[in-house]
């Protein structure tokens, strides 16, 4: 139904045009990207995993000669094994938490609010009748994360874990023996073992890590 303009103008809608749908992720979405980004990276991550067999082959253990070839093992192991160690340290941080259920349940609470409260979120925060932005949200997010670290069991629990896990790995890769150890091209290149060739078509080979 029309009305006519009082000016003669021409008629004019009775009813306002429907708002255009919002264009920003919704906050489910915004969640499902971020477990869906998190779960792609831990695929690849297992993916590009070398054979525990290969890693724990106590056969393939030796002491170093000299400090330049442990310098030069441990590059190589790091490159060579670098998924296996990431998996490792990964693990003895989760060992750490469990072990103190105190410092588990305040990364629960931290990740908790870091999800919900930053990452989820597809507007303003509004708390008890007050709009934060996101940079006062971030700000506090942080700020309660660094405490938390540091005046809780959770940061120190973190740094002895991480730190034991970094450890084991830096000793594994010392004395892990690198002569049957074999990369291809753009492993090789991406450690910095060897200089890469570049150009479009040219063949990949194999790069032998001594």
């Amino acid at each position: 139904m029309r009305s006519a303009s009082p000016r003669g103008y021409g008629a004019l809608p009775s009813h306002a045009a429907a708002p255009a749908p919002s264009s920003a992720p919704s906050a489910v979405h915004r969640g499902a990207a971020l477990v869906s980004s998190v779960r792609e990276q831990g695929r690849a991550l297992i993916a590009t995993q070398r054979p525990w067999g290969q890693l724990l082959d106590s056969a393939a253990l030796g002491r170093p000669s000299s400090a330049g070839e442990a310098i030069s093992r441990l590059r190589r192991n790091l490159t060579y094994f670098r998924s296996n160690y990431a998996l490792f340290v990964l693990l003895a941080l989760a060992i750490g938490l469990i072990w103190q259920p105190a410092a588990l349940a305040a990364a629960l609470i931290l990740a908790a609010a870091w999800f919900f409260l930053y990452l989820a979120r597809d507007g303003p925060l509004v708390l008890f009748d007050r709009r934060f932005d996101e940079g006062t949200v971030l700000g506090a997010l942080s700020l309660a994360t660094f405490l938390a670290l540091v005046s809780t069991d959770l940061g120190s629990n973190v740094f002895k874990s991480v730190g034991v896990g970094l450890l084991l790995v830096g000793m594994h890769a010392v004395f892990r023996i690198t002569d049957d150890l074999f990369m291809d091209e753009s492993e090789a290149v991406s450690g910095g073992l060897v200089a890469g060739l570049g150009g479009p078509g040219r063949p990949a080979f194999v790069v032998r890590v001594v």
